[in-house]
């Protein structure tokens, strides 16, 4: 099921999302010469703290990822609501050379 609580992290909207499914990006890394070392799903683990919240209001580091992502309060909480919601999931994986 694709995500559809936008703007994410990842894409503003689904025209910008190329989110693929887990099994799909192990068998593409795979065909691509990597052997799988370890590969999980990890969707279930305790996610960091929201964006807002206790949060609001304090001062960023200057190099935080804001920087780099316009609106990330906003398009975090849209990233955990699809998590929370099984729209998407979280892949964990190592892969090396083979």
């Amino acid at each position: 099921m694709a995500a559809t609580h936008f703007p994410l992290p990842w894409a503003t909207d689904p025209a910008d999302n190329s989110l693929v499914a887990a099994r799909e990006m192990n068998a593409v890394l795979t065909q691509s010469g990597f052997e799988s070392v370890y590969f999980a799903d990890v969707s279930e683990e305790p996610l960091p703290p929201p964006a807002g919240g206790a949060l609001e209001g304090a001062q960023q580091a200057p190099l935080s990822l804001s920087v780099y992502v316009d609106n990330l309060a906003q398009k975090a909480d849209n990233a955990a609501r699809s998590l929370r919601e099984r729209q998407i999931r979280l892949v964990r994986g190592v892969f090396r050379v083979k």
